[in-house]
């Protein structure tokens, strides 16, 4: 095989190198919890949250019913008691049990409406905990795809840094300076592919005889654009 083939050879392998730990670090980058995932726990968090601060003010209101209905309770039982016989206190007992009654309605009224918040906030609850489930499903699969990809990543990446390694034995230093500087040059192609006479690097037509000379694989020879070393294939 020609030095010109080999130096073609290596570069594919270059390539494929530097496509795939590319592609690595996008894995790496992409293994861990999700943004989508961290704002459905977040939106769960914030509704029990809000939901337990319902249910604790539920309580206290259910303390304030019962403490109402105690005090009511005693006022009834003196106001038909018949131990009162006041007229004046008869009638501070009946104002007191008109004024219990109203706070007790009130306090109703609210364990209603707050009932009712509870209500759409438990469901709003479950929608969101149903929500993170499936996103958690769905992260876990990725995961466990991205790790997979990983490691098959990761042992094709060991596989060709030895095959490069292997190419680059073979090569002569002064063949290796050369490839590595027009790499460097060239924005990482060193050799370029010449098909029907044409740079498959910057498209340009070569001239005719360079064309046969690349075709034939006699000697070295350079595209008059990109600068790149030309193989026939």
């Amino acid at each position: 095989m020609g030095v010109v083939a080999q130096l073609y050879r290596l570069q594919r392998v270059d390539g494929e190198i530097e496509d795939r730990t590319r592609r690595l670090g996008e894995v790496e980058a992409d293994l861990g919890e999700s943004a989508d995932l961290v704002r459905a726990r977040e939106s769960v968090a914030e509704a029990e949250s809000s939901l337990a601060q319902r249910r604790k003010r539920l309580r206290v209101l259910e303390l304030d019913v019962a403490a109402v209905n105690d005090k009511l309770k005693a006022n009834q039982e003196r106001l038909y008691g018949g131990k009162v016989r006041n007229p004046k206190e008869l009638t501070g007992l009946q104002e007191e049990a008109a004024a219990l009654q109203r706070r007790r309605s009130e306090l109703e009224d609210s364990q209603l409406e707050l009932m009712i918040a509870i209500e759409e906030e438990e469901a709003e609850l479950a929608e969101r905990q149903a929500r993170l489930r499936q996103i958690e499903a769905n992260w876990r699969q990725e995961q466990a795809s991205l790790l997979a990809e990983k490691e098959q990543l990761e042992l094709r990446l060991a596989e060709l840094e030895q095959e490069r390694e292997q190419m680059r034995a073979r090569l002569s230093m002064a063949d290796l300076a050369e490839y590595d500087r027009l790499r460097q040059q060239c924005g990482g192609t060193a050799v370029v592919l010449l098909k029907k006479g044409i740079c498959q690097a910057c498209g340009v037509d070569v001239p005719v005889s360079m064309a046969l000379a690349v075709e034939r694989g006699e000697g070295r020879h350079y595209c008059p654009v990109c600068e790149r070393l030309l193989y026939g294939g």
